[in-house]
C-alpha cells in the first residue's frame, strides 16, 4: 500500500530520498527538510552554470545593482521635489543663482588680486634694483632713524655699508610699504580661493541627487553665498584702488613722497 503524505504529494523526489532511511511512520517534517536541501543544491548548481565565479561574485553583482536602484530612487526624489514642490523649487533656484553670482564675483576678485600682486612684485623688484647691494646679495636701504637695513629688515653694520660707499641708497619705508602690501594681497588671494572652493561645495550640495538639501539648508547656503559675493566685490575694489595697480612705474610711489634717495653711504651713517 502506497503511503499518502498529507499536503506533500508533490514532493516525490524528497520522499524517495528519505524513504529508505525511515523506520516506522513517515515524518512529514523530515521530508520537508530534505526537500529544502535538494532545492538549495539545485539552485547552487544552476548559479554555478550561469556564472562560474560563484555565489560571492553574484552577491557583489546584486549589491551593485541594489546601489544603482537606490541612486535612481534618490534621483527621482530630487526630481520630484523640483517638479512638485513649488516652495522648494524657488529656494533651489535662488540658491543656484546666488552660487553663480558669488562664484563670478570671486573669480573677478581673484583676477584683480593676481594683477595687483604681480604689479606689487614688479614695483618691489624695480625699487630694489635702484638701491645699493652688498657682495653677499643683500640690498642696502636706510630707515628714518638713519639705520641701514636689508630687504628683510635686518640691520647692516657700518663695516658692511662701507662696501657700497658712494652708491645710491634708497629709503627703507617705501620698500616696507610695498612688501606689506604684497603680504596683504597674497593673504586675500588665499582667502578668495578658499571661498571659491566653498561655493563649489555649495553647488555640489544643491545638486546632490542621493540626499537632496533641505529648504532651510538651501536658504542658509544662499545667505552665505550672498555674503561671499559682497566680500569678494569689496576685495576687488581694494585691489584695483591700490597705488600702482594700473602701472609698474616707480613714479607711482614717488608721487606720494615715499621715496627718499640718498646719494651715497657717506651722507647718512648708521647709528652705532
Amino acid at each position: 500500500m502506497k503511503p499518502i503524505i498529507n499536503n506533500l504529494l508533490d514532493l516525490n523526489e524528497a520522499f524517495e530520498a528519505v524513504k529508505g532511511q525511515l523506520f516506522g511512520p513517515l515524518d512529514p517534517a523530515l521530508v520537508r527538510l530534505k526537500h529544502k536541501e535538494i532545492v538549495q543544491e539545485a539552485k547552487e548548481k544552476r548559479e554555478q552554470d550561469v556564472d562560474p565565479r560563484g555565489r560571492l561574485s553574484l552577491m557583489r553583482d546584486d549589491l551593485a545593482e541594489r546601489d544603482r536602484k537606490d541612486r535612481d530612487v534618490h534621483a527621482r526624489t530630487l526630481t520630484w521635489l523640483l517638479a512638485n514642490d513649488r516652495a522648494y523649487r524657488q529656494s533651489h533656484e535662488r540658491a543656484v543663482a546666488s552660487f553663480t553670482n558669488a562664484g563670478n564675483a570671486i573669480d573677478r576678485a581673484i583676477m584683480a588680486g593676481e594683477k595687483a600682486l604681480d604689479k606689487t612684485r614688479q614695483q618691489i623688484d624695480d625699487y630694489l634694483r635702484s638701491t645699493a647691494r652688498l657682495s653677499d646679495g643683500r640690498y642696502v636701504m636706510i630707515d628714518q632713524n638713519g639705520i641701514y637695513r636689508d630687504e628683510a629688515g635686518g640691520e647692516i653694520s657700518a663695516e658692511d655699508v662701507a662696501e657700497v660707499d658712494g652708491k645710491p641708497i634708497k629709503a627703507f619705508k617705501p620698500y616696507e610699504v610695498l612688501d606689506g602690501r604684497k603680504t596683504v594681497v597674497a593673504r586675500d588671494l588665499a582667502e578668495l580661493r578658499g571661498w571659491s572652493v566653498e561655493v563649489g561645495d555649495m553647488h555640489n550640495r544643491a545638486a546632490d541627487e542621493e540626499s537632496p538639501a533641505s529648504r532651510q539648508e538651501l536658504d542658509d547656503m544662499t545667505e552665505r553665498a550672498d555674503d561671499l559675493e559682497q566680500s569678494a566685490m569689496e576685495k576687488q575694489q581694494r585691489f584695483e584702488a591700490a597705488p600702482g595697480y594700473g602701472s609698474t612705474q616707480e613714479a607711482d610711489i614717488e608721487a606720494r613722497g615715499d621715496v627718499d634717495i640718498v646719494s651715497g653711504a657717506t651722507m647718512a651713517k648708521p647709528k652705532i
